[in-house]
């Protein structure tokens, strides 16, 4: 049996003048996550939520399906990026952000629909901090689900929740150190 060749690795040292520095690279993965997590708040804020609730629910599925879908593809580029670490905060960032404004237009949507949806009423704002009290497992108790859609929303998103905490954290740090193992051969630790 003939050996296989290793799978290309970048080349990390001195000499190599087209690998980016480690500051630039860094300065350009905030830059990014910056702009993403401002681009996807402001999509959140600037887009009409103003759906019926079976519409909502739909949209949220959808969005909840392109997450898990973004989420697979920014494990796959953790994995070929010469620093992956970096480029598994930024991803992890993104999906936090994009998994928090989708339950968040979820909310604003059901509340514009059912004003009695929630104990309150439910504006941009609230289910942006509703979301986070959920997700963080905190509970105040100031808003709370108070119809059956709402409950449902929110159980789907503990559930959800749970998953993306476990799941997707666990799955980058096995990104991560993939690509890392694929370093180990020519000793470089840049990134990390």
């Amino acid at each position: 049996m003939e050996a296989q060749p290793a799978d290309p690795v970048p080349p990390t040292g001195p000499r190599d003048s087209t690998r980016p520095s480690g500051r630039r690279t860094r300065l350009r993965t905030a830059v990014r996550t910056v702009g993403s997590t401002v681009l996807l708040v402001g999509l959140y804020l600037g887009r009409p939520l103003d759906r019926p609730t079976p519409a909502t629910l739909a949209l949220l599925v959808a969005g909840l399906v392109l997450l898990v879908l973004l989420l697979g593809w920014q494990i796959r580029s953790v994995v070929r990026s010469p620093y992956p670490v970096l480029r598994a905060i930024e991803a992890f960032v993104t999906a936090t952000v994009l998994f928090i404004v989708l339950f968040a237009a979820g909310y604003t949507s059901l509340s514009e629909a059912d004003p009695d949806a929630f104990s309150e009423p439910v504006d941009r704002l609230d289910a942006l901090y509703f979301t986070m009290t959920v997700l963080a497992t905190v509970g105040f108790g100031d808003i709370t689900p108070v119809t059956g859609p709402a409950r449902v929303v929110v159980t789907v998103q503990m559930v959800c929740g749970f998953a993306f905490a476990a799941l997707v954290g666990r799955e980058f740090l096995a990104a991560v150190r993939r690509a890392q193992d694929g370093d180990q051969g020519d000793g470089a630790t840049a990134g990390r």
